[in-house]
């Protein structure tokens, strides 16, 4: 056992693998991983918190039938409350952000804005209750999907960095930056306006791998987030420790 570990977060995402250990709820140590086998071999003996977006979690819960071992899901008794119509369909990493974001900013309206493989909104009142959210392609997965589903129309996920921005495209190239990096932020800063009328109060934490490319553009004070899906986990997994 690695000294003084408290617990080790696991965040198992659509693309990547990543743990972070906590020692006196202070994280250190984040590491990405090829597989889950190689992270669960080299944390053998350590408590371990797992959240997954993948199609492995009762795979995971029957692989490792470990009391040190805790796999996340939304059946969990959780420190906020799911006002949503199907909690068994709600993804962890959703719960988890809105967790830690609540964690973070107690008795405050909370949006978390997760943006990864898919664009994710999500909302946490001040009542610390979870009130659901949106969700929709992310930046690259609308540019690949465009390409996909078209016979003539390129993918420019791996060059829209390069392409000059123009209000109205005059290439093809453009037209599509316009379509999916404008689009998007059009989506969000469109969903802000819409929950400013009814929450007029709201803190805006901005988290995901394509984040930094929104953070100037979005019409709002925000925080960066880039803890706080662990944080989540983490604090999912204490509360499971205090109330057994």
């Amino acid at each position: 056992m690695q000294e003084d570990i408290e617990v080790v977060v696991i965040d198992i995402g659509n693309t990547t693998i990543k743990s972070a250990e906590v020692r006196d709820g202070q994280f250190s140590n984040q590491k990405y991983w090829k597989s889950t086998e190689d992270l669960l071999n080299f944390y053998s003996t350590e408590f371990l918190a797992i959240s997954t977006v993948r199609d492995h979690v009762e795979k995971l819960k029957g692989q490792f039938q470990n009391p040190r071992i805790l796999v996340l899901d939304p059946s969990l008794a959780l420190p906020i409350r799911l006002a949503y119509d199907t909690i068994e369909t709600l993804g962890i990493d959703r719960i988890a952000l809105s967790v830690g974001a609540n964690h973070l900013f107690p008795g405050q309206n909370n949006l978390v804005i997760d943006l990864g493989t898919c664009a994710t909104l999500d909302l946490v009142d001040d009542k610390g209750v979870f009130r659901g959210g949106t969700i929709s392609p992310g930046l690259s997965m609308r540019m690949k999907a465009m390409a996909h589903y078209t016979s003539n129309l390129p993918d420019i996920s791996n060059e829209w960095q390069k392409i000059p921005e123009q209000t109205l495209g005059q290439s093809t190239k453009t037209c599509l930056l316009n379509g999916s990096l404008k689009g998007l932020l059009y989506e969000i800063n469109g969903t802000l306006e819409t929950l400013k009328q009814d929450f007029a109060s709201l803190n805006i934490i901005l988290c995901g791998g394509d984040a930094q490319f929104f953070e100037s553009r979005i019409k709002a004070h925000i925080f960066a987030g880039s803890k706080i899906v662990e944080l989540g986990i983490y604090r999912i997994w204490k509360h499971q420790s205090n109330i057994s």
